[in-house]
């Protein structure tokens, strides 16, 4: 049998639950959610789930700001639990990126971010473990934190149903055509039709494009995630450190079990089919990060590698997402090449980008965020450059 929507969502990650819910919430009619294999299976299972807001270009400001705020008041604004844990953030860099960091800082106070530049003697106060003679200039933002990224898309794929979003799981897509005004999805589970499909489906969106003839400008890396930990407590309440002194823009972040989470910034090592990733993480990786965290944490040179694992990056020109219309193909849209950044503006994406498939005015601006930027040379580039806290 053939079933028919309003509007088709192809991704089950934090994006897609995201948009399914926020679809729902603003009026939307019979919205579908198509997952080839569980929620948060995909990329979203993988992500390190920081949610900040030190971003110098002003569209991503102003969604992670207030994706920030749904993320620490989640059960009264959407509801659910989502693993919140604020912890302030702290940024390190070389003196070179002083003047950047205080640009960005007035930005984030006039949206009511508390920011300022510390000594390394406050810096100390908030993180005791940190090495930071060789560290120019060092910021520290008090509201920013983490959250559990399987608890966020189970508490967006709940409330979406409890609005009437059909969710299918175990349902890959074999096909798409457009036929006019509707659009065929094939699945493993049957025939899907809608005026509207919006593809969110992550680093797996290319093979949908494909289907199709549309090409999407970004390409898949593997980021790789390692845990270590040392003899000694390591506390929750210690913040999440940037560290833009490294070749690789280590980040880490205290986990549960006393462990601490070390991700990267950096491009990562490009792969074509996102199926081939594995969690195994070289040994030459961990030994390089373990060099770069031994540094910055001078009592983690006698750390344990406690676990690894590697997750896809779907990264973009100017590692910015692509959001909203296809340009030529009425009633496509799509939500791809977040570059990192996916989980933390989740709350406000799949808000705009609803309100924008029903042709409301978005809360959140995404015009900066369209397909048409790269062929109009509207690349977004921050201050510090293209990367992962552009």
């Amino acid at each position: 049998m053939t079933q028919t929507a309003d509007i088709i969502i192809i991704g089950g990650g934090v994006i897609g639950c995201s948009t399914a819910y926020n679809l729902a919430e603003h009026g939307a009619g019979k919205v579908i959610l198509l997952e080839r294999g569980s929620l948060c299976s995909g990329g979203t299972a993988k992500s390190c789930a920081i949610v900040r807001t030190h971003y110098s270009i002003p569209t991503n400001l102003i969604h992670a700001v207030e994706s920030l705020n749904i993320f620490a008041n989640f059960n009264e604004r959407i509801g659910g639990d989502v693993g919140w844990r604020q912890t302030g953030y702290l940024i390190v860099g070389p003196e070179a990126h002083r003047d950047p960091m205080l640009a960005v800082f007035q930005m984030q106070n006039a949206h009511g971010i508390d920011t300022a530049v510390l000594t390394p003697e406050e810096a100390l106060e908030k993180h005791p473990l940190l090495h930071l003679d060789d560290v120019g200039v060092i910021g520290y933002d008090t509201q920013a934190g983490y959250a559990d990224p399987y608890l966020t898309t189970m508490a967006y794929a709940q409330r979406a149903r409890a609005l009437g979003v059909t969710i299918h799981q175990d349902t890959a897509v074999t096909g798409l055509q457009l036929h006019g005004g509707y659009k065929t999805v094939q699945t493993t589970q049957g025939l899907f039709t809608s005026p509207v499909v919006i593809m969110a489906a992550g680093p797996w969106t290319h093979t949908l494009g494909q289907m199709i003839g549309v090409q999407l400008p970004y390409e898949v890396s593997r980021h790789k995630v390692i845990t270590l930990k040392i003899n000694q407590p390591y506390q929750l309440t210690w913040p999440i450190v940037k560290d833009l002194t490294t070749p690789d823009k280590i980040y880490f972040r205290p986990e549960t079990g006393g462990v601490v989470l070390v991700g990267t910034g950096d491009h990562g090592d490009p792969i074509v089919d996102p199926d081939s990733l594995t969690d195994h993480v070289e040994l030459d990786h961990v030994s390089r990060i373990d060099a770069l965290i031994s540094h910055r944490m001078p009592l983690f040179a006698e750390a344990h590698y406690v676990a690894g694992w590697s997750g896809p990056y779907d990264i973009t020109p100017d590692w910015n997402p692509i959001v909203g219309h296809v340009p030529g193909y009425d009633g496509l849209y799509v939500a791809v090449g977040f570059s990192g950044h996916g989980f933390k503006l989740s709350p406000t994406i799949g808000e705009s980008l609803a309100q924008t498939v029903l042709g409301q005015p978005p809360r959140l601006p995404i015009a900066d965020y369209a397909l048409s930027r790269f062929s109009e040379g509207r690349k977004l580039s921050g201050a510090y450059g293209i990367g992962s806290i552009s």
